[in-house]
């Protein structure tokens, strides 16, 4: 006889939700940190703009964040994401997150490995401004989710109105009668 898994549950516990607010704090701030010390924070050189010495060290603690957030992603993916998409709840923010997730993957990914000297700019380009995107659409994903669900217990909660008779427990009776 063959026992069936149940499915998990869509909702993170709280030391879940933690640890994807810290390691995606950590990237977007390391990211937004080289981006400052690059674009900004650069001196005139002998041969040009020279890099400013903080950026070894932002592209450091940005690769180790991204190392910690594809672990986070492959957590979320048995029980969160694949929940919450066989039953259809904020799966179009989801999928739109995920869309991101995947563009930030390939342009880390270009960045790193695939980038010459003409595509690096772009690549850079397209990277940040996705992940600018990643972190206003977390945002919005969650709180999306936290609205549909509050909605859904104001709807549970609600008071059960008597019906013509009188009664509540009537009224209660059919309700559960018709779910």
């Amino acid at each position: 006889m063959k026992s069936r898994i149940p499915p998990m549950p869509i909702r993170l516990s709280r030391q879940h939700e933690r640890w994807i607010y810290l390691i995606g704090a950590i990237l977007f701030l390391s990211g937004l940190g080289w981006l400052i010390a690059h674009n900004f924070l650069a001196a005139p050189g002998e041969f040009g703009d020279a890099h400013h010495p903080s950026e070894p060290w932002w592209l450091r603690l940005h690769g180790a964040a991204a190392m910690g957030f594809l672990m986070v992603i492959g957590s979320l993916l048995p029980g969160h994401i694949a929940s919450a998409w066989r039953l259809r709840k904020n799966h179009r923010s989801g999928l739109f997150m995920l869309a991101l997730v995947a563009v930030l993957l390939l342009t880390g990914y270009g960045l790193y490995y695939a980038g010459d000297e003409q595509s690096r700019p772009w690549i850079s380009l397209i990277h940040w401004i996705a992940g600018t995107a990643a972190a206003a659409g977390l945002w919005l994903h969650i709180w999306l989710g936290k609205r549909k669900a509050n909605m859904l217990h104001a709807v549970v909660r609600k008071p059960i109105a008597p019906d013509a008779t009188g009664t509540a427990a009537a009224v209660a009776v059919q309700r559960k009668r018709s779910s």
